[in-house]
Parts: C-alpha cells; sequence; structure tokens
C-alpha cells in the first residue's frame, strides 16, 4: 500500500516535470523506482533508446545512478550513455535526481553541439570527397602517363629499328654505288671494244679478199659464219643495251634508297617534294606490282618545301603500304599533291575495304591493328601521325566508305 503510493506520488511530479517542460524529440524524461523499474518515459526517451529499461544505462549503469535514499537532490550531472552493449549506442546530456522515493532522469541531446559536430563531420566528410576526388585524378593520371610511357618506349624501339634498317639501307646504297658505276662504265667501254674488234674483223677480211687467193678468203668466210659473228655482234649490242638499262634502273633504286633514308638530313631542310615522293614509291613498287596494283601519281613537276626530309618520307610510306594492304588484286591506288595558299595537301586515295566507322577514331593510336596476330605492329599509321601533327604542325584525316575506298588527307604548313 506504501508502494503504491510512492509510486503515484511519482507520477504526480513527472506530470509536473512535463507540464514545465516541453515535449520534443530530442529531451527525454524517465522515472524509475528504486528497485529498477520503469515507471514512465516520455517519446522522446523511447525514441533514444528502444525497449528503453535500467538495462539500457551502460555508463553510467543504473547501479551507480541508484545513490542511497536519504538524497533528495541532484544525485548525477553529466553524460549518460544508454543502449545495448555491442551495438550503436546514444549518449545525452542528463542530470539525475531522488525525489519521493524514485529515480528521476532528464535530458536530451545537446542540438548546438550536435549541429557544430554535424558541421565538423560535413567538412571532414568534405574534405575525404575532395581526397578521394583527387586519389581518382592521380590515379587516373598516373595511369595516363604510364601508357604514354609504354607507348613512347615501343616508338622509340620502333624508331630504332627504323633507324638501324636507315643505316643498313644507306651503308647498302653507298656500298652498291661504286660497283654499279664502274659496272656502268665498263658496260660503255666493252661494247666500245667489241664494236672495234668488229671492225678490226671486218678490215682484215677486206684486205683477204682484195689482196689474197680465193682459198684464204674463202676459209675467212667460213669462219665467219661457223662462230656466227655477225648474230654474236649483234647479240651483244643488244645485251649491253639492255645491261645498261638494268644497271641505270639499279642505280635509281640505290639513289632512291638512299634519298628516303636521309640520314644526313635529321634537321629541318628544304627538299623537293616531288623528288622525294617518287622516291617512296619507288620504294612500295614491289609491293604495287605484286597485286597488279594500277597506281597514278598527280603532282607538279617540282614543289620545294621546308620539313624534315627522313620523317616525312616514312609518314607518307606508312600511309601508301596502308593503301596498298586495303586494296584487293587489280585494285587502284593515287597519290595526288596540290599546294593552296602556304598549305601543301596529300591525298592519298585507294579503292579497297574501307574502314568500319566503330573503329576510325582507333587508327591513329598505337598498337592498333586489324591485321593478324604477327603481321604488324600497329604503329605505322601512329608514327605518321605523330610525324605530320607534332613534327610538322600539320594533320592527318581520314574519310572512309565500307566496301568503296579511303582517302588519307595529309596537310603540312609549306
Amino acid at each position: 500500500m506504501q508502494n503504491s503510493k510512492v509510486d503515484q506520488q511519482i507520477l504526480v511530479y513527472a506530470e509536473e516535470l512535463m507540464a514545465v517542460l516541453p515535449e520534443n524529440n530530442s529531451f527525454g524524461i524517465a522515472l524509475f523506482s528504486e528497485s529498477g523499474d520503469l515507471l514512465f518515459a516520455n517519446e522522446a526517451m523511447k525514441s533514444l533508446a528502444p525497449n528503453f529499461s535500467s538495462d539500457s544505462l551502460l555508463h553510467p549503469t543504473f547501479s551507480h545512478l541508484n545513490v542511497p535514499k536519504n538524497t533528495t537532490s541532484e544525485s548525477f550531472s553529466g553524460y549518460i550513455t544508454i543502449g545495448e552493449l555491442g551495438k550503436v549506442n546514444t549518449t545525452i546530456e542528463a542530470k539525475v535526481f531522488r525525489k519521493n522515493g524514485g529515480i528521476l532522469i532528464a535530458g536530451g541531446i545537446n542540438v548546438a553541439s550536435l549541429i557544430e559536430q554535424n558541421k565538423t563531420m560535413h567538412f571532414l566528410n568534405q574534405r575525404v570527397t575532395n581526397l578521394q576526388r583527387q586519389l581518382t585524378q592521380e590515379k587516373a593520371e598516373l595511369e595516363r602517363t604510364m601508357k604514354e610511357l609504354k607507348e613512347t618506349q615501343q616508338m622509340l624501339i620502333h624508331s630504332e629499328k627504323m633507324n638501324a634498317m636507315g643505316k643498313l639501307v644507306a651503308g647498302v646504297a653507298h656500298e652498291l654505288n661504286n660497283p654499279i658505276s664502274f659496272v656502268y662504265s665498263n658496260l660503255f667501254s666493252l661494247e666500245k671494244y667489241m664494236n672495234e674488234v668488229y671492225e678490226s674483223y671486218k678490215q682484215v677480211e677486206g684486205v683477204v679478199a682484195e689482196n689474197g687467193n680465193e682459198t684464204l678468203a674463202a676459209e675467212i668466210s667460213s669462219i665467219r659464219k661457223k662462230n656466227e659473228i655477225d648474230f654474236l655482234m649483234e647479240d651483244i649490242s643488244d645485251m649491253a643495251s639492255e645491261s645498261k638499262v638494268g644497271v641505270e634502273r639499279v642505280k635509281t633504286i640505290v639513289e632512291d634508297l638512299r634519298r628516303f633514308s636521309r640520314l644526313d638530313e635529321s634537321d629541318i631542310k628544304q627538299i623537293d617534294l616531288i623528288e622525294n615522293i617518287r622516291s617512296t614509291v619507288s620504294i612500295a613498287k614491289a609491293e604495287i606490282s605484286s597485286k597488279n596494283i594500277h597506281f597514278e601519281l598527280i603532282c607538279p613537276e617540282k614543289l620545294d618545301i621546308e620539313c624534315y626530309p627522313g620523317q616525312l618520307n616514312q609518314a607518307i610510306l606508312n600511309v601508301l603500304i596502308n593503301a596498298i594492304q586495303a586494296v584487293t588484286e587489280g585494285g587502284q591506288v593515287s597519290i595526288t599533291v596540290e599546294q593552296i595558299d602556304e598549305k601543301i595537301i596529300i591525298l592519298v586515295k585507294d579503292n579497297g575495304c574501307g574502314i568500319p566507322e566503330k573503329i576510325k577514331q582507333q587508327i591513329f593510336e598505337p598498337f592498333f591493328t586489324t591485321k593478324p596476330v604477327g603481321s604488324g605492329t600497329g604503329l605505322g599509321l601512329s608514327l605518321s601521325y605523330k610525324i605530320i601533327s607534332e613534327l610538322h604542325k600539320g594533320s592527318i584525316q581520314v574519310e572512309s566508305e565500307l566496301n568503296k575506298g579511303t582517302i588519307f588527307t595529309i596537310t603540312i604548313p609549306r
């Protein structure tokens, strides 16, 4: 009976407190009996700690708050952690009172402090987001740098191979030049000497015919017919002429190789572009002939420009070989050169298979190739792009239609 009276007094006190303190979502009120039974808890306290009870008081515990009975004043002031062990808990700023034989806990979340904490948390989250964004950018930059380094390494290797090949070609051209020159010279001398021998023979034959007897003249005539002297002289003359044409062709090829390699012209220099393009076409002539391609060069007789000759030759050759490989047997390939204002336009056109639209933007990327494995490095057009755009400050563009052909347009300042 006594306990019921005490409980009733506590509830009356709780109602008085609730009348003084407005109900809100952050201020909680709870009343316990000395034995730990929950007598009252407003909605705020329940929301702060679902299944709220004396066991929900983690620090300090209910036993620490249950001070001697004769205490009627404030028995605790500070932070109380409520919730369940091992889970996310809530800490409130609270005061604990003893009155009418019960324990009153009143407190809540410090909104001002929470706002400051939220601001701090927002600032920290923003910093974390910025750091993550920075790390992402740095990672992308690092990956891009690694890719560029790999491309540069491969291009340096390819460039070194081309340089070594150029040295080899230049060396072979130089070594061939001397023997070809004296063979060419000797052919003229041989032809001249054979004519002199034949003329001398005919003179001897004439002297014998005039001053000798008929038997000797008949024997000389027989020797002439037996050894086919007339046929031999005619055939030797034809052979000498054909040999001279062949040697001249070899001399042209050697000169084209020397002009194409241009190892002594690594700096910018004024050249005749048409002469260089003819030499480049000569290098690819075997490819053109093997597929019976109809090739046409449309250009002025002479066109002087300033450029890096060796590199420009390489770029044009790469594009030309690409066009030759794109056409089938008996296809058509052409190179058109023209000057518009102070720009040189070089069009390399073919009627081959064309380039699919989905890969058109990839053809100038390093290592991209549509050829079977082992048939190409994927560096030809990429090197051409760099030579034209970066070295000569020009541009290279492509227009293509499937099964109809492709046009590469190279533009460089004169």
